[in-house]
């Protein structure tokens, strides 16, 4: 992490050192962006660190790398740090995040649609990413990391009445992830961490994300050699702290399952 959390930086607003909000988004052109936000005053400094530099380390086949679980489970920000530590490693790395095409996404978030129509787009877009950019990406020997993937469906539209064989059916063509990171919190810290934001949305009731949490645990229950669960609900850097390790578990097996 290139920057401690409780870290103070100045603030020309203030004209005083400040605590700031850091958010870091990575993008799928290798750089990775890192905003500060004073409390006050918000943004007040913009970083953009490319990607590593020198050859990268390809994987065969690629790695598709999933973070899943309920709003405000700090999916999106430990995937930016998770990209941060492999492109700092050597690897090839891209984020991309559900869901991908905007147009689609606007009309998820707009309309209050039937869930049936939900699952048919949220797949259209998962189809659309996978084929521009995760499934080529994966050829190349890259580091894929998706906030979000089609556990997310089987998670949120199942928990609004959907099947879940429905549901894997609409995805048939999707590839699943080879590894999903199931970053599990209570609804209520999650909710804590959602009111300090913009207005929610329509996901993000608590009774809902109650039985969203039920179906992300029955899944990890059902797919043990896929998910692995995390605890969530400490800081970034716990977090974090976790989720490095058990990757580097991962590349450290595939290395050695290479030799």
């Amino acid at each position: 992490m290139n920057q401690s959390v409780g870290e103070k930086i100045f603030c020309p607003h203030c004209g005083d050192y400040i605590t700031p909000k850091i958010e870091r988004t990575a993008t799928p052109t290798g750089e990775l962006i890192i905003e500060y936000y004073c409390p006050r005053h918000g943004l007040i400094k913009t970083e953009k660190k490319k990607n590593y530099g020198g050859n990268p380390v390809k994987i065969p086949g690629g790695l598709y790398i999933a973070l899943e679980g309920i709003d405000g489970s700090g999916k999106t920000t430990q995937a930016s740090l998770l990209y941060e530590y492999l492109t700092n490693k050597g690897y090839s790395v891209i984020v991309v995040r559900e869901p991908w095409v905007q147009a689609i996404k606007e009309v998820l978030y707009k309309y209050n649609l039937d869930v049936e129509a939900e699952v048919y787009l949220f797949a259209a877009d998962r189809i659309i990413l996978q084929r521009e950019i995760v499934l080529p990406a994966l050829s190349e020997g890259k580091i894929v990391i998706s906030d979000r993937t089609l556990y997310a469906s089987l998670a949120y539209q199942s928990s609004r009445g959907a099947d879940q064989d429905f549901i894997r059916r609409v995805n048939k063509f999707v590839k699943p992830p080879d590894i999903v990171f199931l970053l599990d919190i209570p609804v209520e810290k999650a909710m804590e961490r959602l009111r300090n934001r913009s207005s929610l949305t329509r996901f993000e009731d608590p009774t809902y994300m109650y039985r969203v949490r039920e179906k992300y645990l029955k899944l990890a229950e059902e797919e043990k050699d896929k998910f692995i669960v995390l605890d969530a609900s400490g800081t970034i850097e716990e977090v974090y702290t976790q989720l490095v390790d058990k990757v580097e578990e991962i590349l450290q097996n595939l290395k050695a399952n290479k030799t």
